[in-house]
């Protein structure tokens, strides 16, 4: 599949694309986005995905796009495509609506985490837009740099407090004596629209509460998430490494894999 991407509409080649320099969103990260995965064609929970963009330009205090110009420009982008890829939706500050569409990328190895304090993640009832899916993403991305250079993969970020929030571009999971663990959306967290799903997905009781980092480094299993990356295990968070046995994880890849392609 060739990569395209759409510009208010316009559709091209996606090496062809370009925005103006002068758009304040990409020239200060003003606007939200989306990355969403699409499976045979279909993109996955799409709906959810604009119900997250539309929520994030809320909270940030931007217009949002007509629902019905953006939901067409969206079916002409995947019109007679029928492999796998990621779909990502960018709208800025000067209403610029940018769309891409391209193969699924390998995702960035997640096996060994290092601990990270967030402090720009705050609980939703603290001030600025928590939990929004905005174009700035400068302070996650300076955390992988960080938590490579001292060897790792890329960061476990951790609030202030010393709660365990989620990975720069990923949600984070844990198993302890059978129950899977989420970290609450109420700390500040994107709502992650694949966590959604495994939430969905378990079997067993899912707690969703505010834990220290002990208590995941004492769990038996710890998942990363994401749209692309879809759930995979992690083999290591600072010193503690993690059994090599991860069956709920690979449990809920095969229920993910399966309603993906239901």
């Amino acid at each position: 599949m060739e990569p395209q991407a759409s510009i208010n509409g316009q559709r091209s080649p996606l090496e062809q694309a370009r925005v103006a320099v002068t758009d304040e969103g990409f020239a200060r990260g003003d606007g939200a986005f989306e990355t969403i995965g699409v499976w045979q064609g279909r993109a996955f929970r799409l709906d959810d995905h604009l119900a997250r963009l539309s929520a994030s330009l809320v909270a940030v205090g931007l217009e949002r796009p007509d629902a019905a110009q953006l939901r067409a420009e969206i079916d002409q982008l995947l019109a007679g495509v029928t492999d796998d890829a990621a779909l990502r939706i960018y709208i800025t500050a000067s209403g610029t609506r940018v769309l891409t569409l391209a193969g699924q990328p390998s995702g960035r190895t997640v096996a060994h985490l290092a601990v990270q304090p967030a402090p720009w993640i705050r609980p939703v009832d603290s001030y600025g837009p928590a939990g929004a899916k905005t174009m700035s993403y400068l302070p996650n991305m300076a955390a992988t740099r960080e938590a490579q250079r001292r060897g790792a993969d890329d960061a476990l970020l951790v609030a202030l407090e010393g709660w365990v929030l989620e990975g720069p571009t990923f949600a984070v999971l844990w198993v302890t004596d059978g129950r899977l663990y989420a970290p609450p959306v109420s700390l500040g967290i994107v709502d992650s629209v694949t966590r959604r799903t495994l939430l969905e997905l378990a079997d067993d009781e899912v707690i969703q509460e505010q834990r220290p980092l002990d208590h995941l480094l004492a769990a038996q299993e710890v998942l990363a998430c994401s749209a692309i990356r879809g759930v995979v295990p992690v083999r290591r968070v600072g010193d503690k490494a993690f059994d090599a046995a991860t069956p709920v994880c690979d449990r809920l890849a095969a229920a993910l894999t399966h309603r993906r392609h239901t």
